[in-house]
């Protein structure tokens, strides 16, 4: 008896996960918030220099593909640069709150925003390095760079144009941090250039965020 009342709990909680998974759709976005209690310092200055939406620490942006039936994860990551890995996998790795559900919360992209192409041109990217100087200009790329480089409309367009790079606090004043890291590499902080955030993106009008929970 106890066997069967664990295999029908099991096989619940298997339909639960299936029926969220079941509403993401190709080209979603997923945005991971930081619990900034366990942060690295590199993730809690991303979040003390921008703003999310609702005004959610978010620290990272991913772009869902669905292959084969199956759900992965195009990103670019400090570890792997661009790559894709399994939902799953992803998931595990977000941060969780306290009923050790994912922090990540997911958006989707409104308009005429022409999926196939912007994800086939995010893959375009895969295996390059992460980009730790956030330039645009060079070959590496960073997580909402990617996003913004390769979501276009029915025209070809870009659906997310460049925005001001923001490295600083509520204050205006650039966090010590970022002064530090780019000194650290001979360059200058490049507040004020154009670039992206995903914080910026989660609050970007044409995107809808979505009440799909893992």
């Amino acid at each position: 008896m106890i066997r069967i009342i664990l295999t029908l709990i099991i096989a619940m909680l298997m339909t639960q996960e299936t029926a969220a998974q079941r509403r993401l759709r190709n080209g979603d976005l997923l945005f991971n918030v930081t619990d900034t209690a366990s942060a690295s310092d590199f993730a809690k200055s991303i979040v003390g220099s921008t703003s999310g939406l609702g005004q959610a620490q978010v620290s990272h942006v991913a772009i869902v593909c669905r292959e084969h039936g199956k759900i992965f994860v195009l990103e670019a990551t400090s570890k792997h640069g661009v790559w894709m890995c399994p939902l799953a996998d992803y998931l595990e790795a977000a941060d969780k709150d306290a009923g050790g559900h994912p922090m990540v919360m997911v958006g989707r992209v409104k308009g005429r925003v022409d999926l196939r192409t912007s994800i086939a041109r995010a893959k375009q990217y895969i295996g390059r390095n992460y980009d730790f100087t956030f330039d645009p200009s060079d070959e590496e790329m960073y997580c909402s760079e990617l996003v913004q480089k390769s979501y276009v409309d029915r025209d070809g367009s870009l659906i997310f144009q460049p925005i001001p790079m923001s490295f600083h606090d509520d204050e205006g004043r650039i966090l010590p941090y970022w002064i530090d890291y780019y000194l650290k590499r001979d360059l200058d902080v490049p507040e004020g250039e154009p670039g992206s955030n995903p914080g910026a993106l989660s609050r970007d009008a044409r995107i809808q965020i979505l009440d799909i929970c893992f």
